[in-house]
C-alpha cells in the first residue's frame, strides 16, 4: 500500500476500537490548507491544541496518546481545524494554549508569542460515528467559560508542565479487546457502503475526484480512473482501472480522495 495516513494507523493499532466519525469527512474535504492547528475536544472542553505542517496525519495521532486518559472515553469527542502558514503556527498554537489551558498541554512553544492572534477555526466534527453529539467543546459559550477559567487560574497545566521533573516513569499501556483483522466487504454491504458515502453517479461533478455510488472514482472532468471499495470498519480503499487489489487506502473517505489527487497529478503530471 501506498501514502497510508497516521489515521490510519491509529485506528487499525486498536487505539479507539471505534469508527469514525463520518463528519470527519466533510471537515477535511473542505480543507485548503494542510498546516496549522488542530484542537481536541472531550465532552465540553478543549483537552490539547497541537500544531502540524499536515493536518490530516497529526490530529487522530494525537487523539490517539490521549484518549485513555480520559477515565470515561464514551464522552463525545471532537476535532477543530484551523489552518494557517507553518510560519504562524508557534503564535497561533501558543496563544490558543494560554487562552484555554487544555489539561494536556503541559509546555508552551513560546510564551512570549502566546498573547498573539488565535487560531481561526474554519470547522469542527465529532470523531466517532457512535457519538450523538460532538459535547460543545467548539460552542461559543463553552469557548469563553473554558478561556475565563484558564485566566482565573493561576498554575495552569502548560506551567506546571515547565516546573514538573521528568521522572522517566511511563504510564501502563491500556488493555484493549481484540481487533479482528480488516475485510473488503462484498456483494450488498459493499453496495450499501457505496449508497451511503458515494456520490450518485450522473450528478454534476464537482469535486477533483469523485467516489460514486456505483464504485466508480471519477474526476471532475469525467475521467474513469478506477473503482472503490471498503472495509468493515469503513476504510476506503482505491484500486486503479485495470487493476483487482486495492492500491491506497486512508481512514475516511475525504482523505481517500486527496490521495488519490496526489497520486494522481503525480502519476499524468496534470492539476486537478
Amino acid at each position: 500500500m501506498l501514502n497510508i495516513h497516521k489515521q490510519f494507523l491509529a485506528w487499525r493499532r486498536q487505539v479507539f476500537v471505534r469508527n469514525p466519525h463520518q463528519d470527519l469527512n466533510i471537515l477535511y474535504a473542505g480543507l485548503i490548507s494542510r498546516s496549522g492547528i488542530y484542537l481536541i475536544g472531550c465532552a465540553d472542553e478543549i483537552v490539547y491544541v497541537g500544531q502540524s505542517w499536515d493536518l490530516t496525519e497529526r490530529p487522530i495521532d494525537s487523539l490517539g496518546r490521549y484518549y485513555h486518559r480520559v477515565p470515561d472515553v464514551s464522552l463525545p469527542w471532537s476535532l477543530a481545524l484551523a489552518p494557517c502558514p507553518p510560519a504562524e503556527m508557534h503564535e497561533r498554537e501558543s496563544t490558543a494554549i494560554r487562552a484555554f489551558a487544555p489539561k494536556f498541554n503541559t509546555s508552551i512553544p513560546s510564551l512570549p508569542a502566546s498573547e498573539g492572534r488565535m487560531p481561526e477555526i474554519v470547522g469542527h466534527a465529532a470523531v466517532f460515528q457512535d457519538q450523538i453529539s460532538t459535547g460543545g467543546a467548539f460552542e461559543e459559550e463553552n469557548l469563553r467559560r473554558q478561556m475565563e477559567r484558564a485566566a482565573a487560574n493561576p498554575s495552569p497545566p502548560w506551567r506546571q508542565g515547565k516546573q514538573r521533573k521528568k521522572t522517566g516513569k511511563r504510564e501502563p499501556k491500556p488493555e484493549l479487546p481484540p481487533f479482528d483483522p480488516p475485510a473488503q466487504l462484498t456483494g450488498e454491504e459493499l453496495q450499501e457502503a457505496w449508497r451511503r458515502y458515494g456520490i450518485p453517479y450522473g450528478d454534476p461533478l464537482v469535486y477533483p475526484i469523485n467516489l460514486c455510488n456505483n464504485g466508480s472514482v471519477v474526476t471532475r472532468d469525467g475521467e474513469y480512473i478506477g473503482t472503490w471499495a471498503m472495509d468493515q470498519y469503513d476504510t476506503p480503499s482505491f484500486a486503479p482501472d485495470g487493476e483487482t487489489l486495492p492500491l491506497l487506502e486512508a481512514p475516511l473517505v475525504g482523505l481517500l480522495c486527496m490521495t488519490i489527487r496526489d497520486w494522481y497529478e503525480e502519476r499524468t503530471g496534470e492539476k486537478l
